[in-house]
């Protein structure tokens, strides 16, 4: 659900920044209607707030939880690797597509976030 209403704001600025673009002339001179485009921004700068509200709890969960498993993880492949490898290379494997997962999780969240900043920041 996250990656699905970052991409929906993204694409909205994304769309407003380039029709924004269209209308600065070559030399500077802007041809339209400015305040249509501050409304459309504004529009979506409060969607961008709104989506942050709901987002928020579910992003912290994310964080948090993706956080503890990797220690967990990390932890348990330290410190109980004989526990592991009693179980084959198999559970070797099982641990770090987990760790792997995890991480990718974790790397995902940060960049979703890190996308909506970027954009909304050079709008």
């Amino acid at each position: 659900m996250n990656c699905t209403v970052v991409r929906f704001l993204y694409d909205q600025f994304h769309k407003l920044n380039d029709e924004f673009s269209r209308c600065i002339g070559d030399r500077g001179e802007f041809r339209g209607i400015f305040e249509r485009f501050r409304r459309r921004h504004q529009a979506i700068s409060r969607s961008v707030q709104e989506a942050d509200r709901f987002l928020m709890i579910t992003n912290l969960a994310l964080f948090c939880g993706e956080i503890a498993n990797i220690v967990l993880i990390v932890y348990t492949a330290i410190f109980h690797q004989n526990y592991i490898m009693s179980f084959g290379a198999q559970a070797a494997v099982v641990y770090l597509t987990w760790l792997g997962v995890n991480v990718l999780a974790l790397s995902l969240a940060a960049a979703l976030a890190a996308i909506i900043n970027h954009i909304v920041s050079n709008t």
